[in-house]
């Protein structure tokens, strides 16, 4: 290699080395980053100078002469460096000067690029190839004058700012004066003197540049330029603190306000400053206008009076500001807990709520509900007032369910019954097949909500009604009417509580109006095997209301658990046990105890858990393709576990960063073999994750419950997942 070459490849290596030590010494510098940048640039030019001198062919002399034409920026860049240094700051914010500063630069690159004025060809030396000066004198000398100019700036305004620096100021400006002066001289030298008097020696740029530039990073690096004061650093911390902070004298008069805490309050700085700080933190909540010096901190909640005359929560830092125990002043530093308090709230709100419902359903269960119309009455106005809704009525259909009546209507604001109106059903085909397909129908905004749009006309706006929640009502397996539960003052987001407790109501309703058949026939029941059959089902409506008050004190202690992943388990269990519950619900529903409609069963369960995952925000689908299968509750049960782990699998990881997906379930009989299907199109399982070796609750849950129909899963991954389980249906087992 020739060595000269090797100089410049050094040079270069060097500049870049030095370049990134002082970018990550401090990235957030101003001066770091400009300091990096001219290493940067001057280890791009160093390493063109080593193409150069390293080329065989004048073409690609050639080449790598045209690729140094970045060269003017190097004065300019110094100086900008060396006005940062010297704190010539409203110098760099004027846009003008800039402009000035970097336009001959860039019209001495473009005419270097594009053009040959500034050289006359290359000639080869025995360092390598070298540029021969130009012959236009008049450019070659405006460009070396202007180069020349700026070196000279540079150097006068460091020497000048070096006299008049004092202490480490004075040695942290020497390591800038000393890189500059080593820069300019031999640049000077190799690039201009010796080639005007005709002396072959090589150029020396940008090797001296590298070596100014170790001066440079070692002033930066030791000295850290510019010198940060204590003063510059806490007036910073103090501006930028996300707390709010005042300060106050001996005497509770206030001397400073951050500007957080400037715009919390509303306060210009004028208004406040030499108040008393009663104004803003009313002494007596937490402040002693005569408490004793104290060394410790103290933190307490109080309030903060804002200028507009409300107040809001904060926590409040309390530390005296003293020098040798004399005390100079009172430093109060505080975070606005307004949001934190308002979640507090909230979760109280919905302790309170839930424990209300549970005891109301309690008290429910144990009365006499032997007079209907008294009972109707009753259900209505508890609901109402349990929730505080403003309208809660219940409708029945008559015989041949071609009118919707509305047997009682309760108002909140009023404290009235009323019997409200009728519908005919013919009018509401998509409103009646939504209930009998759901569970319930949920609508912030009944307006616009798809299973109640209509009503909009001759119901919902007539009556200033904005969200609704409705039940249906069930005896046996045909469905008799409604409840429905309408907010007029303002739009309500119907929670899991609201929805499981008008559940319960209805279910209670239910059995009312069972108890109510059951004792016209009661006789007759006696004398048949109806009996048994009736028996069963208030069994199973029994232990699928005990679910469903496991349900919901699993969601009360929910409440005060702020872990996510505990929370999620409690979420989980309870959509396990509302699975569970459904079962002994389509039981009740159906005429044979023994067998289960499953398609019923599962459309049921997975609107459900789309309404528990909120699936409506997204545009989910969901699919269910059962033909005539029916299953005995042994099996059912295990079944229903599986699709509930699967699908709320789905919901919850499948659609992660997407709007749209579908999730289908389907399910064969051949003869004694069962073959169910539940699969998504959605992200899939992530590559990493082995599912036969996962640790998670649902899926070894999925496992075991295969294991126990005695059957086979199949997972595969095709635009989505898709799980497939089959096996033989089991024979029902005799319990001692």
């Amino acid at each position: 290699m020739n060595p000269y070459a090797f100089i410049s490849l050094l040079s270069s290596i060097i500049a870049l080395l030095l370049g990134n030590f002082i970018y990550y010494k401090n990235p957030n510098n101003r001066l770091n980053k400009l300091i990096a940048i001219i290493c940067l640039l001057v280890a791009y030019l160093a390493f063109v100078e080593y193409g150069m001198r390293q080329s065989e062919t004048i073409s690609a002399a050639y080449f790598w002469l045209k690729a140094s034409s970045l060269w003017p920026f190097l004065m300019p860049i110094l100086l900008v460096i060396v006005l940062e240094v010297t704190k010539r700051i409203n110098i760099l914010k004027n846009k003008i000067f800039i402009i000035l500063l970097f336009t001959p630069s860039v019209i001495i690159f473009l005419i270097s690029f594009l053009t040959n004025q500034l050289n006359n060809g290359l000639v080869l030396k025995y360092w390598g190839w070298n540029e021969v000066l130009s012959t236009n004198l008049l450019l070659f000398s405006i460009t070396s004058i202007w180069i020349i100019f700026l070196g000279i700036a540079t150097i006068i305004i460091s020497y000048t700012y070096y006299r008049k620096s004092i202490g480490m100021e004075k040695v942290q400006i020497f390591y800038i004066l000393t890189g500059l002066t080593v820069v300019l001289i031999l640049s000077l030298i190799t690039e201009l003197i010796l080639p005007v008097f005709s002396v072959n020696f090589p150029e020396l740029t940008y090797t001296s540049a590298s070596l100014g530039l170790i001066f440079i990073s070692y002033g930066v690096a030791n000295y850290r330029l510019p010198s940060l004061t204590p003063t510059i650093a806490t007036n910073e911390i103090v501006a930028n603190i996300s707390n709010f902070m005042v300060i106050t004298d001996c005497f509770k008069h206030i001397n400073y306000v951050n500007p957080v805490g400037l715009k919390l309050l509303g306060y210009n700085e004028n208004e406040i400053i030499g108040c008393d700080l009663d104004l803003i933190i009313p002494l007596n909540v937490g402040i002693d206008s005569n408490e004793p010096y104290k060394e410790n901190v103290e933190d307490f909640e109080t309030l903060l009076k804002l200028k507009n005359g409300l107040s809001v929560p904060i926590l409040l830092s309390k530390s005296f500001i003293s020098k040798k125990s004399n005390v100079l002043g009172i430093l109060y530093i505080g975070t606005d807990i307004s949001e934190r308090k308002a979640v507090e709230n909230k979760k109280r709100a919905v302790t309170r709520q839930t424990i209300s419902c549970q005891n109301v359903l309690l008290e429910l269960y144990k009365e006499d509900f032997s007079i209907l119309e008294t009972t109707l009455k009753h259900l209505t106005e508890t609901v109402s007032k349990t929730l505080n809704i403003d309208r809660v009525s219940l409708w029945f259909f008559n015989e041949d369910k071609s009118i919707l009546n509305c047997s009682d209507l309760y108002k909140l604001d009023d404290h009235i019954h009323e019997k409200g109106s009728s519908r005919d059903t013919k009018d509401y085909p998509i409103y009646i097949h939504a209930l009998e397909t759901c569970h319930n129908i949920t609508a912030e905004d009944a307006s616009t909500n798809p299973d109640t749009t209509e009503l909009r006309e001759d119901y919902i706006k007539p009556n200033g009604i904005i969200s609704m929640l409705n039940v249906p009502i069930w005896l046996q397996k045909e469905m008799i009417g409604v409840l429905s539960m309408e907010q007029t003052g303002n739009s309500k987001t119907w929670t899991f509580e609201e929805q499981d407790f008008a559940a319960s109501v209805s279910y209670i309703l239910s059995l009312t109006l069972e108890a109510s058949k059951r004792d016209k026939a009661q006789k007759q029941i006696v004398r048949s095997l109806e009996e048994k059959n009736v028996l069963l089902r208030e069994i199973h409506h029994r232990v699928k209301n005990n679910m469903q008050i496991i349900s919901s004190l699993l969601s009360l202690q929910s409440n005060n658990i702020e872990n996510p992943e505990m929370k999620d388990i409690f979420s989980q269990s309870q959509n396990r046990v509302k699975s569970m519950s459904m079962i002994h619900e389509q039981l009740y529903q159906t005429d044979d105890l023994a067998k289960i409609d499953f398609k019923s069963y599962v459309n049921g369960l997975i609107k459900s858990l789309f309404q528990i995952y909120s699936a409506n925000q997204k545009q989910i689908e969901w699919e269910v393709n059962v033909k005539d299968v029916k299953l005995d509750i042994e099996t059912a049960i295990p079944c229903g576990l599986i699709i509930n782990e699967l699908v709320s699998n789905s919901l919850k990881h499948a659609f992660i960063n997407r709007q749209y997906g579908k999730i289908c379930f389907n399910m064969i009989r051949d003869k004694n073999m069962i073959n169910f299907k539940v699969s998504d199109n959605g992200i899939g399982i992530p590559d990493n994750l082995q599912i036969e070796n996962t640790s998670t609750l649902g899926l070894n849950l999925v496992k075991t419950l295969v294991n126990q129909l005695e059957g086979d899963l199949t997972i595969e991954q095709d635009n989505g997942i898709s799980y497939d389980v089959i096996f033989r249906e089991m024979q029902y087992k005799e319990h001692n």
